[in-house]
């Protein structure tokens, strides 16, 4: 498996050459484990790793794409309990280091638990987690952000373009 460099140096690329973060190759040349970097010691990878969790998001919100694993692998697949439990794990510290990061990937969060019963989606993760990532992560409403917080989340994530 390549490194997470190597991921998020593909991953910069790919958003520039799509000129944006939707419909890229997660189940092929991104796939990675992003979620193991979320406290990571070198900054860029835990940026990096964020924005690829953020994107991962979009493909599932805008219908593009569902990268999660949903209890049958038939391809390289994402492990949304994984993410989840990294992200509520380290969610202070993101929130501090990464405003809008953090805003962007919460405001994905509700969204999709406005529009989807997770626990329909993913049988084989317990009903526990979605509670708890409802309670302490998505009680307070996002508003509908606007264009100058996406962009500040990508420079957070040295990712502008």
């Amino acid at each position: 498996m390549s490194s997470i460099n190597e991921k998020l140096v593909q991953l910069h690329n790919d958003m520039i050459s799509m000129s944006g973060i939707i419909d890229l190759d997660w189940g092929g040349k991104l796939f990675y484990p992003y979620y193991k970097h979320f406290n990571d010691d070198n900054f860029r990878y835990r940026a990096g790793s964020l924005t690829a969790f953020w994107g991962l998001l979009l493909e599932w919100e805008d219908g593009s794409g569902f990268p999660f694993y949903t209890g049958v692998e038939e391809y390289d697949c994402y492990h949304f309990d994984k993410y989840l439990k990294e992200f509520l794990k380290y969610s202070s510290d993101i929130k501090k280091q990464f405003p809008n990061i953090y805003l962007i990937i919460i405001e994905s969060l509700n969204k999709l638990n406005k529009r989807e019963v997770w626990e329909n989606e993913f049988p084989h993760i317990t009903s526990d987690l979605f509670s708890t990532i409802r309670k302490e992560l998505l009680e307070t409403d996002v508003q509908r952000l606007n264009d100058e917080v996406y962009d500040l989340a990508l420079k957070e994530a040295g990712m502008s373009f």
